[in-house]
């Protein structure tokens, strides 16, 4: 009865917006904005992760607002996106994660600078702090 109304027919899976973006980010902008999304934070927040702050199942994220430590589970989504930029990074005199290639922190309005490029490249409205939160 079931198949009478919902014909089967080939199914495949769209690929979100969120993915389409994330595809075309370079490294390193794809691994932050994977970690603000899938962490919940802010990208002040994830701007600030040190190394240590990668653990084996946990990252651990001091808040800028409200100030706290969350302790936040790697979920499956997130690890390729964590373990590829890891197994790529070429190591400066920072312990933070994301540096510009002088070695210096990236400040947050350089990374959304480059995420609207690149949403406008792919058709998606202009990216703001709460978008990826």
């Amino acid at each position: 009865m079931l198949n009478a109304i919902l014909p089967p027919h080939s199914w495949e899976p769209e690929i979100s917006a969120l993915e389409e973006f994330l595809d075309t980010l370079p490294l390193q902008y794809r691994t932050i904005v994977a970690l603000a999304y899938f962490t919940s934070s802010r990208i002040e927040d994830i701007l600030s992760l040190k190394f240590r702050d990668i653990l084996a199942e946990t990252i651990v994220i001091e808040e800028s607002e409200p100030k706290q430590t969350k302790y936040v589970p790697i979920i499956s989504i997130l690890r390729p996106y964590l373990t590829v930029y890891l197994h790529g990074y070429k190591s400066h005199q920072s312990e933070l994660l994301f540096t510009n290639s002088n070695g210096k922190p990236l400040k947050s309005s350089s990374v959304f600078k480059i995420l609207n490029i690149v949403a406008k490249e792919i058709n998606l409205p202009e990216i703001y702090l709460f978008v990826l939160k």
